[in-house]
C-alpha cells in the first residue's frame, strides 16, 4: 500500500512539474512573440522613415535608414526592395540588383521586384536579363500578385 502511495504521489509531482514547465513554455513563447511584434513595429517605423526621406529625395538618409530597418530584420522583402530603389536612385544599379535579388529570395511572388530589377539590368545594358525579368513581373502581374 506504501509503495502504491508513493507512486502515486511521484505520479502527481511529474504530473505538477509538467504542468509549469509547460506554462513557462507559454510565457517564453509570449515574449518572444512580443519580441517579434516590437521588431516588426520598429523595422516599419524606420524603413518609413526611409521611405520619407526617399519621396523627398534624401537619398542618403532613405538608404540610412534602410540600412538601419535590416539591422533590425534581415527578412523583411519590402525593405530590400525600397533599399534598392534608393540605390537606383543614386545609380548604384549593382547594388540596386543585389538588393532586387534579396527581395525576390525572400519573396518571390511580387511582380514588381522583378520590374524594378528589369530596370536596373537595362540601365547596365544586360538586356537579355531585363527581358527574362520583364516576362517574370509579366506573369506575376496577371495573377494579380504585384
Amino acid at each position: 500500500m506504501k509503495k502504491i502511495l508513493l507512486c502515486s504521489l511521484l505520479l502527481v509531482g511529474f504530473i505538477c512539474i509538467g504542468c509549469n514547465n509547460n506554462g513557462n513554455s507559454a510565457a517564453i513563447d509570449m515574449e518572444e512573440n512580443d519580441t517579434i511584434e516590437e521588431d516588426s513595429a520598429d523595422v516599419g517605423k524606420t524603413a518609413n522613415k526611409g521611405k520619407d526621406y526617399l519621396e523627398r529625395g534624401d537619398i542618403e538618409k532613405a538608404i540610412e535608414q534602410f540600412n538601419e530597418a535590416l539591422k533590425i530584420d534581415n527578412n523583411v522583402d519590402w525593405v530590400h526592395g525600397d533599399l534598392g530603389r534608393a540605390k537606383q536612385e543614386k545609380n548604384d544599379f549593382e547594388g540596386a540588383i543585389e538588393c532586387y535579388t534579396k527581395a525576390i529570395e525572400l519573396n518571390g511572388k511580387r511582380s514588381v521586384y522583378y520590374s524594378w530589377r528589369a530596370d536596373a539590368y537595362g540601365l547596365l545594358g544586360k538586356k537579355d536579363l531585363a527581358q527574362e525579368d520583364r516576362k517574370i513581373a509579366e506573369e506575376l502581374h496577371s495573377k494579380g500578385l504585384d
